[in-house]
């Protein structure tokens, strides 16, 4: 018997909260908070919210907060989304004899410590400039 998956068409739009024990596969449009334990985004799907998922697969479109543990990107990350995981990978799409991947301005959290905030660096010896890089032993 196959896996139960909770399926948004595309043509259909859905604003609100969605919770599910299966995972969800979106053609359609979703806006909202989104739980699951997996939430795929075929190329004509766009998600925006709040995502809380086990695992993330998106050819579409995606904004908002993203908080996985895997996530696998080919479609396009709008302005202002921020993606927390343990793993993220990013392929390439063919378009057009083209290969791209888009992302608007997002900020990425990458590693067990996803969406934690970051300690600060300490001065480095050039000036006390922050930015400056590690000196390299």
């Amino acid at each position: 018997m196959a896996e139960k998956q909770t399926i948004l068409e595309e043509g259909t739009e859905f604003d609100g909260v969605v919770k599910s024990k299966c995972a969800i596969m979106v053609s359609g449009q979703l806006k909202g908070q989104i739980s699951a334990p997996a939430l795929t985004i075929t190329q004509s799907g766009m998600v925006n919210g709040k995502v809380k998922v086990s695992q993330l697969k998106s050819q579409g479109e995606i904004s908002g907060e993203i908080d996985a543990d895997s996530v696998e990107l080919s479609g396009r990350v709008s302005d202002q989304t921020r993606i927390s995981a343990k793993t993220i990978e990013v392929k390439l799409n063919q378009s057009n004899s083209k290969l791209q991947m888009t992302f608007g301005n997002c900020e990425l959290n990458v590693g067990d410590k996803a969406g934690k905030t970051m300690p600060e660096m300490p001065a480095a010896a050039d000036k006390g400039r922050k930015d400056a890089p590690p000196p390299v032993n």
